[in-house]
């Protein structure tokens, strides 16, 4: 018969264990329905479960001696002691009547003591309430294993209240010691780039260990609490466990070590040490994994302000309004992925009554992009205000973004209309070619294209070409963001439906041009996240 998570909710310790983790305990745990006089338990025999009575009775027994040493029933528990110490069975189980009991593998048990230390406590107290039963001395020995385990539980609530990681491991380095009554001891966390155990929290001369080098190196590589005596190079007991993480399913993640030590002339330390450091360690591992979670959503939390902050003063690059300019209609979309923009477009005031139009899109995305974004727009705008035709110009804003280059590039497309004539001289820098209507022939022309992109190379020589805007003729600048937009099906917007969106709104306005482009670009992708920064620039002659 399965086990029900109803079932076990009848004990203690589950109380605190989450519905979804009880359904995984439930289902690796097992019922077993005995008759009376049934050997449950072998004195010797290693522990790989823990045991909950349902119904009945069993009776604890010193095999050597056939003496019976405690009588339990239904709520109550037992084969706890030799999971805590891994340690074999230090006496046999019989059932005393018909008993039903439900058994919980090891890795599952030690995860459940580990993981919730309420669990710990209200085992703690069980075993005092049970041993009290027995003999002065045995109760004496045992009593004084649930102080300690009990020691561990308040020690381990001591360190969780800390969410900043330096003090987390600052106080299990200083718990630690205090546990285990020792002179000194160091917390060790595992670096994968020297692939060595790097001391926290401790002296500034505190040393690094290899892998399986130092009593911490080699509990570290075993999984296992490590007891060193001392020796002619350490002069000094050492006791040191492995802080690891243990899923339910009993797979361990290791992330450093716990080591504490003590005077050669002092008390050597014992089993029963080794299992209250391990318990220990394994309280601190939860701590400091809580403790990097909490360090990571803090940083990306500063992160987020600062990619804010970097938004608003993106935006404040980005022209607020078109210019004015009698006769003609000048409309623009900028829509960022991210908080930040690697796209960008630009106007640029220049000498007699002419007018720079710029669109680019630098490689990349995120916080890189949009600092070089920054620098390009500053660049370009400088190599303009020098004056010559658009090849000159973008020929030195080339060279000197190339010339500072970090491996990021940008695309860009510059133009110099004279709004007088309606001549439009342009550089296509590697970017997507612009569309021109044409208003009495009604068709699309797309703009020459050709040259390298900016920031490559220096020296480029950068070949312009001409054009005439005649009233009603549409030029429309764009980033691959639109044309490479995406939609649930993987499909891609193109420019197939990019032309389409143009002969519909081609007698409207500018802004209605624009308009139009970006609700067939949302219409397409739906709810589909946008991947890519999305930048439109429409100018019309009317």
């Amino acid at each position: 018969m399965a086990v029900t998570t109803r079932l076990l909710r009848r004990f203690p310790f589950f109380e605190r264990v989450p519905d979804g983790e009880m359904k995984r305990l439930a289902q690796s745990a097992t019922r077993h329905t005995l008759p009376a006089n049934c050997l449950v338990i072998r004195q010797g025999d290693p522990g790989d479960a823990f045991y909950m009575i349902v119904s009945g009775a069993v009776e604890i027994v010193d095999a050597s001696e056939e003496r019976r040493l405690n009588l339990l029933g239904a709520g109550q528990w037992f084969g706890d002691y030799a999971l805590l110490d891994d340690q074999p069975r230090s006496a046999s189980v019989r059932t005393r009547t018909r008993t039903v009991l439900i058994s919980l593998p090891k890795a599952q048990f030690l995860w459940l003591v580990t993981t919730f230390p309420v669990a710990l406590h209200i085992l703690a107290t069980g075993i005092q309430q049970q041993l009290r039963e027995r003999d002065r001395e045995y109760l004496a020995e045992v009593e004084t294993r649930a102080r300690q385990l009990e020691q561990v539980y308040y020690t381990a609530l001591d360190i969780t209240r800390h969410l900043d990681r330096d003090k987390a491991l600052k106080a299990i380095r200083e718990r630690a010691i205090e546990l285990l009554q020792a002179a000194g001891g160091d917390i060790y966390l595992y670096d994968s780039q020297s692939d060595m155990l790097v001391p926290q929290a401790s002296a500034p001369d505190a040393p690094k260990y290899r892998v399986g080098v130092g009593c911490a190196g080699r509990a570290y590589a075993s999984g296992k609490p490590r007891i060193e005596r001392p020796t002619r190079r350490t002069q000094r007991h050492e006791l040191a466990a492995p802080i690891q993480l243990s899923d339910p399913h009993g797979k361990e993640r290791q992330l450093g070590a716990l080591r504490v030590y003590r005077a050669g002339d002092g008390d050597a330390y014992q089993k029963s040490d080794c299992t209250l450091l391990e318990l220990f360690a394994s309280q601190a591992a939860i701590v400091i994994e809580n403790a990097d979670l909490v360090s990571m959503r803090v940083a990306q939390g500063q992160l987020d302000k600062e990619l804010q902050d970097a938004r608003r003063v993106q935006q404040q690059l980005i022209p607020a309004e078109p210019p004015h300019l009698r006769g003609y209609q000048i409309a623009a979309l900028w829509h960022p992925a991210k908080q930040v923009s690697g796209d960008y477009y630009d106007f640029i005031s220049l000498s007699e009554a002419r007018i720079g139009l710029v669109i680019a899109d630098v490689s990349g995305k995120g916080l890189d992009a949009a600092l070089f974004m920054a620098n390009a727009r500053a660049t370009l705008r400088a190599s303009a205000g020098a004056g010559g035709c658009p090849a000159e110009i973008v020929a030195r804003a080339n060279n000197t973004l190339a010339h500072d280059s970090t491996g990021i590039f940008v695309t860009a497309f510059f133009g110099i209309l004279d709004p007088n004539t309606g001549v439009f001289s342009y550089v296509n820098a590697g970017h997507n070619p612009p569309l021109l209507y044409r208003a009495q022939s009604q068709t699309l022309e797309v703009l020459k294209t050709g040259n390298l992109a900016l920031a490559i190379v220096t020296g480029m020589a950068y070949q312009a070409h001409d054009l005439c805007l005649e009233p009603g003729d549409l030029l429309v600048l764009y980033t691959d963001g639109v044309t490479e937009a995406t939609n649930a099906e993987d499909a891609l917007f193109d420019l197939e439906r990019l032309h389409a969106a143009l002969y519909a709104a081609a007698d409207g306005t500018a802004q209605q041009v624009i308009q139009e482009i970006d609700a067939r670009v949302r219409t397409f992708t739906g709810a589909y996240p946008q991947s890519d920064d999305i930048t439109v620039v429409a100018l019309r002659r009317t």
